[in-house]
């Protein structure tokens, strides 16, 4: 299953459900709700919001100045059993709200095998003390069948947590299964299988001679023990207002101590900024331009325009200024993809740039943003950003019959699969799909929408 968010009553959504793939963007007019959606995206796809039970989610709405829309008929409810996405479900009404994720599925367990412990007692109890079954018959039918539910439940848990680990490392898992004498064989299985998750099915297959509760949570916490680091999950959220950035990184620690009113999210990506400044030294920027690059030299950013012809970060063009930000947040997370699935979202990628540069920048984000446990969520103004989209997804359709040619015209790590990109118009607080799944395209009339007002325009004043 793909991830899915509902959100009702949360102004300006007034009644949204959107599915969210690997990629996502939203467009739409101004105060549409592109911001708030992609927010609260940022928001669900954090590590710190998923399991710190002390980070309530009104304090997260605070950070992205958004807490006001809350009210008493507000309904959130985001879930999600995918590898790209993790184990986490949340939901919120009447302004409460309750978040699960992988150690809410620990604890299941546990509570499952208690649950068990105190159903086997029972039974042994009755056993023991020669209680007529056929007197007690609906008694013992009950708890028998409560001993299969709870059964069929732990199995459930354990496919997720078994998908969860399975793409990550499938060699870990076969060895988890190896530890159990009788599941050997399944060695072979693993090893063959192609698809990227295992269905019930399948489990119920792998366990055909392990349908003991108990030996089922000594699954479980083999796979616990042989999987202890769980990848983070943090969300990069890189804002319109990014111009300011470089500026904020500076004096982070100046602001921060004295309590400037600055939202707590700006001041979040400035620090994040600054080790970015730190750890990305020099930088081509061919995406833009060709013949210019970025260096750090001591505190100070620049933009080489030659070998010696150098000008202030602050001093350059403002498609610079809007556009550096993006590249050495981006870059900087490379050195930390190890530790993290990283949940990029990026606000009007199109500022203060050229439709050339737009594309471009469009095409190195697809690169380096859908690897590795990366997703990307864009808003977005642009038609412009719409059709590079969609030529990204062409690449990919006409490449799977000709990839040399598609690659000369497009470079292969930048083709979009259609399957895991989705597209969607915010409009009077509603989200519709523009992605069209069976042509593997943004539908043609939204792109085309905003030229044909302009030639509409243009016809009626030719005609005066």
């Amino acid at each position: 299953e793909r991830a899915k968010l509902i959100v009702k009553n949360f102004p300006p959504l007034k009644d949204i459900e959107i599915e969210v793939r690997e990629m996502v963007t939203f467009i739409g007019a101004q105060a549409s709700g592109k911001s708030t959606l992609a927010k609260l995206l940022s928001i669900l796809e954090d590590e710190d919001f998923r399991i710190n039970p002390k980070l309530d989610f009104e304090s997260e709405l605070e950070k992205y100045n958004i807490v006001n829309y809350l009210n008493n008929d507000s309904q959130i409810e985001y879930s999600s059993e995918t590898y790209n996405q993790g184990f986490f479900s949340f939901k919120l009404s009447e302004n409460k709200y309750e978040k699960n994720g992988i150690q809410n599925l620990i604890s299941s367990f546990k509570d499952l095998h208690l649950s068990y412990e105190e159903l086997n007692d029972r039974l042994n109890k009755m056993n023991n003390d020669k209680i007529d079954k056929n007197k007690t018959l609906p008694l013992f039918k009950r708890l028998e069948e409560q001993k299969s539910s709870t059964l069929e439940h732990s199995k459930k848990l354990l496919l997720i947590l078994i998908n969860l680990h399975f793409k990550r490392n499938k060699e870990n898992l076969i060895t988890v299964f190896e530890k159990n004498e009788h599941l050997k064989d399944i060695q072979l299985f693993i090893q063959e299988k192609s698809s990227d998750t295992f269905t019930m099915e399948e489990l119920n297959f792998i366990l055909e001679k392990e349908n003991k509760l108990e030996n089922i949570i000594k699954l479980f916490q083999n796979l616990i023990k042989t999987f202890p680091d769980l990848y983070l999950y943090d969300s990069i959220y890189i804002p319109a207002e990014r111009n300011l950035i470089h500026i904020l990184a500076s004096n982070i620690l100046g602001l921060i101590n004295n309590k400037i009113q600055i939202p707590a999210h700006l001041l979040n990506i400035g620090q994040e900024y600054e080790k970015a400044l730190q750890t990305v030294t020099e930088l081509p920027l061919n995406l833009l331009d060709k013949k210019i690059k970025y260096k750090r030299e001591g505190q100070n950013s620049y933009i080489y325009h030659s070998e010696i012809e150098k000008v202030n970060l602050l001093e350059s063009a403002s498609g610079l200024q809007s556009a550096i930000p993006i590249l050495l947040l981006v870059e900087y997370s490379k050195s930390l993809k190890e530790e993290y699935n990283f949940n990029f979202v990026v606000e009007e990628p199109e500022l203060n740039l050229y439709p050339k540069a737009q594309h471009e920048l469009i095409k190195y984000l697809v690169k380096n943003c859908l690897f590795d446990r990366k997703n990307l969520i864009l808003t977005t103004h642009s038609p412009f950003v719409l059709a590079s989209i969609n030529n990204l997804l062409l690449a990919y359709d006409k490449g799977q019959k000709n990839p040399k040619e598609v690659n000369k015209i497009i470079k292969k790590e930048s083709w979009l699969n259609p399957k895991n990109f989705i597209a969607y118009e915010l409009k009077n607080g509603k989200a519709k799909k523009i992605m069209n799944d069976k042509l593997g395209q943004i539908s043609e009339n939204m792109i085309d929408g905003v030229s044909d007002t302009f030639a509409d325009e243009f016809d009626k004043l030719l005609d005066l």
